[in-house]
C-alpha cells in the first residue's frame, strides 16, 4: 500500500494524470485521462492516460498507457502500453506493449 501511495505522490508532484481509489473512495483525481474503481477492500492506481480496477480485496496499477484489473485476492500491475488481469488470488504483470492473465492461483508476467 506504501508503494501506491508513493506512485500517486510521484505523479502529483510532476503534475501528472493520476488517480487513486482506496476502498471504495477516490483519494485522488488529477488529470481527465486516468480512471480507477475500488471496492471497500481494494486499492487502485491509474496514472498517465491509464484505467485501473481493482474488487474484493485486490490491488490494480496501471501505468502509462496502460489498464490493470483485479479481481478476489489478486494484484495487477500494467505498464507502458500493456494490460494486466489478474482473477482468484493471482498476480498478473505486464510491461512494455504486453498482456499478462493470470487466474486461479497463477503468477503471470511478461514480456
Amino acid at each position: 500500500m506504501v508503494m501506491i501511495i508513493a506512485l500517486a505522490g510521484a505523479a502529483l508532484a510532476q503534475g501528472g494524470d493520476v488517480c487513486l481509489s482506496k476502498n471504495g473512495t477516490t483519494i485522488v483525481k488529477k488529470g481527465t485521462t486516468s480512471t480507477c474503481t475500488s471496492d471497500s477492500t481494494s486499492t487502485a492506481l491509474a496514472v498517465k492516460d491509464s484505467d485501473a480496477t481493482a474488487v474484493f480485496d485486490s490491488k490494480a496499477k496501471a501505468i502509462k498507457g496502460s489498464t490493470a484489473n483485479a479481481t478476489t485476492d489478486s494484484e495487477a500491475t500494467a505498464i507502458n502500453e500493456s494490460t494486466a488481469d489478474a482473477y482468484g488470488n493471482s498476480e498478473a504483470t505486464a510491461t512494455d506493449n504486453c498482456t499478462a492473465t493470470a487466474q486461479n492461483g497463477e503468477v503471470v508476467s511478461c514480456p
